[in-house]
């Protein structure tokens, strides 16, 4: 193949720029992880469910990611060569074609030092689609992605800034990109695994700093959409947002008391895992 239609255009195909990966067809699976307090605390935990995906998947894992020592060395001095001193997202994207596989590490930097916390106040609907959960890679991103952005257009235009997802059994999963936490009196409740929800690098960290903010941990399967009217503070949390508290889920209203003391503890346990 020597030409092809490119924005209306017949252009030869070494004109385009386009690397010669980008012609193997390839699936993209991404890794997003936080930087900041001048280290990467979670890099070893991404870099491990980086690989079991593609293990998963049976694709040939790069060797730079076998290689963790010089993996970091090189993502740190992107870094500073991007002048990124404070904090941000660094993003691995591998691309498993037909014949090889591709890495590629980005970054983008964010104005504060600590982790991200959303002050604001989110608004959130309950979406339209079901996840199913008997489905066990339900837990990694690049699963999720096409039914977040579906949902990400239904709510284009709205008030809304994120939507829960029920499974078929109509029991609360997650969110788009993010676990879902929601207290009740001292109870913090959150979906478990074998509802099909997803599950971010920051999950286990905020399920093992709760009982430090006096909080009683409860994994359920059996969050219905009526019990969100009980709960007193809903928040959400990702690595790439942070900690997200919720204003309101259609026009039930909440306060804002607990999600900041679980962010003072992330950054607390974020600061002692830099290396």
């Amino acid at each position: 193949m020597d030409f092809i239609v490119l924005n209306g255009e017949i252009v030869k195909k070494q004109e385009t720029g386009f690397t010669p990966y980008f012609w193997n067809e390839p699936f993209i699976i991404t890794q997003k992880i936080w930087f900041g307090f001048g280290g990467i605390p979670l890099f070893q935990e991404n870099l491990e469910k980086l690989k079991h995906v593609l293990t998963m998947l049976n694709v040939m894992i790069p060797e730079l990611l076998s290689d963790e020592q010089e993996l970091f060395r090189l993502t740190k001095r992107m870094l500073n060569k991007n002048r990124f001193f404070r904090s941000g997202i660094i993003v691995f994207h591998v691309f498993t074609g037909k014949t090889e596989t591709n890495l590629i590490i980005s970054s983008t930097g964010f104005p504060d030092f600590d982790f991200p916390v959303s002050k604001q106040g989110l608004r959130i609907n309950f979406s339209d689609l079901t996840k199913y959960s008997g489905n066990p890679i339900n837990q990694f991103a690049f699963f999720n992605a096409p039914q977040w952005k579906f949902a990400e257009v239904g709510i284009s235009g709205t008030a809304f800034n994120n939507s829960i997802f029920l499974n078929e059994k109509e029991n609360i999963c997650d969110c788009i990109a993010a676990n879902i936490f929601l207290i009740k009196g001292k109870t913090l409740l959150t979906p478990a695994i074998e509802t099909g929800c997803y599950n971010d690098t920051l999950r286990k960290h905020i399920l093992m700093i709760a009982p430090k903010a006096d909080l009683k941990v409860c994994e359920s399967d059996e969050i219905k959409k009526a019990d969100v009217n009980q709960m007193s503070e809903i928040f959400i949390a990702d690595e790439e947002h942070g900690i997200q508290w919720v204003l309101g889920v259609d026009n039930k209203r909440f306060v804002r008391n607990y999600s900041e003391i679980i962010h003072e503890q992330i950054n607390a346990v974020l600061k002692k895992k830099v290396k």
